[in-house]
C-alpha cells in the first residue's frame, strides 16, 4: 500500500475495517493489493475465527463476495468467491460454541465463515439483505 496514493480499494477496506469494531491484524495491511481490484469498493468485512493459525476474512464488494486468508508464508489465498449477482440470500447460524455466516449462491453453493461474534455477524447480513433490497 502506498500511503501517499491509497487505491480506492485500499481506502474503502480500512475505511470498512475502522468502522468495524473487531479485532484488526496488522498482516492485513496489504489485503486490498494482494486480493482486490484497485477500483473495487469494498461494502463490509466480517473476521472469522482463527483457523490454522490464520484467520480467513469475509469481503462484500461492489463486484463479488470474497472469503480469502492469509497463508503461513505471507499471500493471500482466495478461498471462495462469487459474482455479487450469484448472491440470492446471507444468513447467521449460532452453533454451540461459535456460529456460521452463510452466503447462498444461485447455483445452491455457499460460501461460509464461522466466526463467534453474532453481532458482527448479523451486521454483515445485514448489510448484504440490503444490497439485495430486503
Amino acid at each position: 500500500m502506498s500511503l501517499a496514493d491509497p487505491t480506492h480499494a485500499e481506502q474503502t477496506f480500512f475505511a470498512v475495517l475502522n468502522k468495524n469494531d473487531e479485532a484488526k491484524n496488522a498482516l492485513t495491511v496489504d489485503l486490498p493489493e494482494r486480493v482486490l481490484d484497485p477500483e473495487e469498493t469494498v461494502l463490509d468485512t466480517k473476521v472469522g475465527d482463527i483457523q490454522n493459525d490464520t484467520t480467513p476474512i469475509l469481503l462484500a464488494t461492489d463486484r463479488r463476495v470474497v472469503l480469502t486468508r492469509r497463508r503461513a508464508f505471507g499471500s493471500w489465498k482466495i478461498l471462495k468467491q462469487a459474482p455479487a449477482a450469484e448472491v440470492v440470500d446471507v444468513d447467521f447460524k449460532p452453533t454451540l460454541l461459535s456460529g456460521k455466516l452463510r452466503v447462498h449462491l444461485r447455483d445452491g453453493t455457499q460460501i461460509v465463515l464461522s466466526t463467534g461474534t453474532k453481532d458482527h455477524a448479523q451486521r454483515f447480513v445485514s448489510t448484504m439483505h440490503g444490497l439485495l433490497g430486503r
